[in-house]
């Protein structure tokens, strides 16, 4: 997490705040191809679950920000929130839980912000390294299950990490494909997603534009009609016993010694307790990832968690677009487990540097 990047070939930057100086120039065709292959692998290891995917991933992005930041400069504020990250880092080492689980807490915290320092660093050229595979990708994985609430599309992350990705492109197929990006999430039923996508849909919209209002009525009104005929698992708001779950976790950190609730139950414990209960093969995990964290990190690592979302949205305030994407990244974790989507938040990240950077339309 950086506050502002200085290095020695300057580019334009449309306010003083804007965080980034390289990527103006593509980059080499062998780290395009090696990019792409390392992206391939770490999507199609998706499929094998575990942690490989993701710290292939996560690895490929920290040697990119190694290659590209020889010369950088830390402001106060990046560097309280590099400490931070690092202070969150060390409390999940230092705690309990098994050795697997706190390396695979450890990796999914780092995915957001690497990838916004990536995306601030490198810009727009960070896409042709995480677009192709992830086009390939998602059309070939996807398929439809049914739910006793009606079919759904799998992968709703993923498409919302590609629309997300799409919001920040200038290539000129690149409002199509969010556009199949958007229809994709629509058709996965997940509210939560749905949600996360008009946020980031606002951060492109001019609201003082009568325009806007007028053409966007209309849109509304008809997707309305289509979701209330064809797609009403999204009208539902039932909670999935997600309250349930939230009220007995609640109870056991209440009911906890003062060591734990400062200090957590250790990383893997939400689904450790989880594995006992009888619905676990259905619901999987807790789905609030805020919650979590402070379950896991106790009231000293939710501080920090707490912080270091503030330090981020601070740090690229300048850019609207930006801040939406992570505030939708931010709402996600409310009634879900994002923090778990390494890809997803690794193309969040990416796509919130890039609009940070001044490179990407943003109001």
């Amino acid at each position: 997490m950086m506050d502002r990047v200085v290095a020695s070939t300057p580019t334009n930057m449309s306010s003083p705040d804007q965080l980034a100086v390289y990527g103006a120039n593509p980059l080499p065709v062998w780290l395009l191809l090696a990019g792409n292959v390392v992206m391939v692998c770490s999507l199609w290891l998706l499929g094998a679950g575990g942690m490989v995917a993701k710290l292939i991933l996560l690895v490929f992005w920290l040697l990119m920000i190694a290659g590209f930041g020889g010369r950088l400069r830390f402001s106060g504020v990046a560097l309280c929130g590099v400490l931070l990250l690092g202070g969150l880092i060390a409390l999940v080492g230092t705690g309990n839980g098994a050795g697997p689980e706190k390396l695979r807490l450890i990796g999914n915290l780092a995915m957001l912000p690497v990838g916004l320092v990536a995306g601030m660093m490198i810009g727009r050229a960070c896409l042709s390294v995480m677009m192709p595979s992830l086009i390939m990708y998602v059309p070939l994985s996807s398929s439809f299950y049914a739910t006793h609430e009606g079919m759904r599309l799998n992968h709703p992350f993923l498409f919302l990490g590609l629309f997300a990705l799409c919001s920040v492109t200038a290539w000129r197929g690149g409002k199509v494909l969010a556009g199949i990006a958007a229809l994709a999430v629509l058709l996965s039923q997940t509210r939560i997603a749905v949600l996360a996508m008009m946020i980031n849909l606002a951060g492109h919209i001019r609201f003082s534009s009568i325009w806007t209002w007028m053409i966007g009525g209309c849109v509304i009104a008809a997707t309305a009609w289509v979701i209330a005929d064809h797609l009403p698992r999204l009208l539902m708001t039932h909670g999935s016993g997600r309250l349930s779950f939230w009220r007995d976790f609640a109870d056991m950190w209440v009911a906890a010694p003062n060591t734990q609730k400062w200090l957590g139950f250790g990383a893997g414990a939400v689904e450790d307790i989880l594995s006992g209960y009888a619905s676990f093969a259905s619901f999987g995990a807790l789905h609030n990832d805020h919650f979590r964290m402070l379950f896991e990190t106790g009231i000293i690592g939710a501080g920090i968690w707490v912080i270091g979302w503030f330090l981020m949205i601070w740090m690229v305030r300048p850019s609207r677009l930006s801040m939406c994407i992570l505030l939708s990244v931010m709402v996600t974790m409310v009634t879900d487990n994002s923090l778990n989507y390494g890809h997803y938040l690794m193309f969040c990240g990416i796509a919130a540097g890039i609009a940070a950077r001044g490179n990407a339309p943003h109001g």
